[in-house]
C-alpha cells in the first residue's frame, strides 16, 4: 500500500527569514511573502553562532489547522514542517518554536551531530554525552536541547520518557544566580555616555539604555514592536502602548510616566526622540517602528540584543541587556517605598506586565537589600545622581557591597546555542 506523504503542502507555510532585505526593510507586501517552500528534506544549516541575527516569524494567516497532519514523517519533515506542528499541534509560543528550532540546528552541525531525519536515542545519547563530558555543557544547555529533541520527537509520534526507549535525563538545573544590579549613578553613565562618534548611533544607544532602563519592558523583544503610535503624549493623561509577544502579542497600557522620560525637552524623552532624532534617518523602509537603524530600517530582535549586549559591557562589564528589566522592578519596589513606607507590589506587578504578584514578589527581597544600603528614590537618582549628596556610586562599590548577595553558583559557559 502507497504510504501518504505526511508533510505540509506549500499553501501552508508560515515561515519567513526576518533578516531577509524583503522582510527588514521592504513592503508590508514583500513583508508577507512566503519565502519558504514545505514539503522538501531537511536542510543542512550552517553552524549557528552568536552573529546570525537571522529569526523566525510567523504569518498565522497563511496557516490551514485541516491540512496540519497528527505526526510528520522524519525523513521527508523539513524543520519548518516542525515549527508549524509546533504552533498547530504542540501549542507552543513562536519564540520557543524558534528557540528550539535554534538548537536543533546547533545539535545538527555539531561536531558529533543528531541525525534528524533518522533520530534513534543511541545517536542522541552520545551527542549528550560529548557535550556534558567533554565540552562541559552547562545543565541549562543540556535541558534546552533536550527539550528541542523532544519538539522533533513528538511532531514524529516517538514515545519519549520513563518506560520508553527515549528515557534521557538532563543534569538538574543550576539555581540562577541573582544578577549584581549597578547602583544609579552607573545606571545613569548608560545615559550619557559616548558609545560611538556617529551622533545619531549614539544617541540611539543612550536613548534605548535610557528608556529601557526607567520603562523596564521585556528586552529587546518588546523594545522592537514598539510603533510611534504606540506613544501618546497628547491626551489629557498620556500614555504609551507595550505590546507583549510573550503574551501573544496582548497589549499593556502605561499611564503615570514621569515627564523625564515622556515629554521633557531636556531629558531623552519619548517626545524628543520621535521628533528629533528619529526623524534622521526615517525614511521609504522605516515604517512605524520607533527605533531605527542608522539606515533607517527596523532591528531585529537578536541583531538589537547582541547590539546592547556589547554597548552595555562598556559601562558594566557583567551587563546583559535583561538586567535592565530586573533593575527597573528593583527601582521600581523602592520608589514605592520612599513614597508609602511599603512595597507596593501591585502597583510596580502592573507596571511590569507580571501575569501574577508572586512574580512580582521574587524582587521585593532584593529591593529590600538595595533599599537598605541606598534609602533613596533610585528613579529620581538615576536622572539627577547629583541629588544625591555625600554619597557616591562606583563600580567597586556595586561589586562588592551586594556580592553576598549572590550565589556561589559557577558563571554561565557561554556554549552551544547560549552563544548565538
Amino acid at each position: 500500500m502507497h504510504k501518504k506523504q505526511t508533510t505540509l503542502p506549500t499553501n501552508t507555510s508560515l515561515l519567513t527569514i526576518t533578516n531577509s532585505p524583503e522582510r527588514v526593510g521592504g513592503t508590508q507586501q514583500k513583508c508577507n511573502k512566503i519565502t519558504t517552500e514545505i514539503g522538501q528534506p531537511i536542510e543542512q544549516p550552517t553552524q549557528p553562532n552568536k552573529d546570525d541575527m537571522s529569526t523566525i516569524t510567523y504569518d498565522t494567516t497563511q496557516l490551514n489547522r485541516m491540512n496540519c497532519p497528527i505526526h510528520l514523517n522524519p525523513h521527508l519533515a523539513t524543520f519548518n514542517d516542525i515549527a508549524i506542528h509546533a504552533l498547530l499541534r504542540q501549542r507552543l509560543k513562536p519564540s520557543t518554536i524558534d528557540k528550539h528550532l535554534r538548537y536543533a540546528r546547533f545539535m545538527e552541525t555539531h561536531t558529533i551531530p543528531v541525525d534528524f531525519r533518522n533520530p534513534t536515542f543511541n545517536n542522541f545519547l552520545r551527542h549528550m554525552d560529548y557535550r556534558e563530558q567533554i565540552e562541559q555543557a552547562t545543565p541549562n544547555a543540556l535541558i534546552h536541547q533536550w527539550k528541542a529533541m523532544q519538539t522533533f520527537l513528538k511532531a514524529y509520534g516517538i514515545p519519549y520518557g520513563e518506560g520508553t526507549t527515549w528515557n534521557y535525563r538532563p543534569p538538574s538545573a543550576q539555581q540562577p544566580r541573582r544578577r549584581i544590579l549597578p547602583l544609579p549613578e552607573t545606571v545613569n553613565h548608560f545615559f550619557h555616555h559616548t558609545y560611538t562618534t556617529d551622533p545619531y548611533e549614539n544617541a540611539l544607544y543612550q536613548y534605548l539604555f535610557y528608556h529601557s532602563f526607567l520603562i523596564g519592558w521585556r528586552v529587546p523583544s518588546e523594545i522592537i514592536t514598539m510603533k510611534t503610535s504606540d506613544i501618546h503624549l497628547d491626551e489629557p493623561i498620556p500614555y504609551i502602548i507595550i505590546t507583549e509577544p510573550k503574551k501573544h502579542n496582548k497589549k499593556r497600557h502605561l499611564y503615570n510616566i514621569e515627564p523625564a522620560i515622556l515629554t521633557s525637552p531636556i531629558h531623552k524623552s519619548f517626545k524628543n526622540w520621535i521628533e528629533h532624532w528619529r526623524p534622521k534617518v526615517a525614511n521609504q523602509f522605516s515604517g512605524d517602528a520607533l527605533y531605527l537603524q542608522p539606515d533607517g530600517k527596523p532591528f531585529t530582535i537578536r541583531h538589537l540584543g547582541h547590539l546592547l549586549s556589547k554597548q552595555g559591557k562598556q559601562i558594566w562589564k557583567d551587563f546583559r541587556p535583561y538586567d535592565m528589566r530586573h533593575w527597573c522592578a528593583v527601582a521600581r519596589l523602592i520608589k514605592t517605598k520612599v513614597e508609602t513606607k511599603n512595597f507596593d507590589i501591585f502597583q510596580v506587578q502592573k507596571w511590569l506586565g507580571h501575569e501574577q504578584s508572586t512574580t512580582t514578589q521574587i524582587y521585593v527581597s532584593q529591593a529590600t537589600d538595595y533599599y537598605n544600603h541606598l534609602p533613596e528614590d533610585w528613579i529620581s537618582l538615576a536622572l539627577k545622581p547629583s541629588q544625591l549628596a555625600g554619597k557616591r556610586d562606583s563600580e567597586k562599590i556595586d561589586r562588592t557591597h551586594f556580592l553576598v548577595l549572590s550565589t556561589k553558583t559557577p558563571s554561565r559557559q557561554q556554549s552551544g546555542p547560549g552563544e548565538i
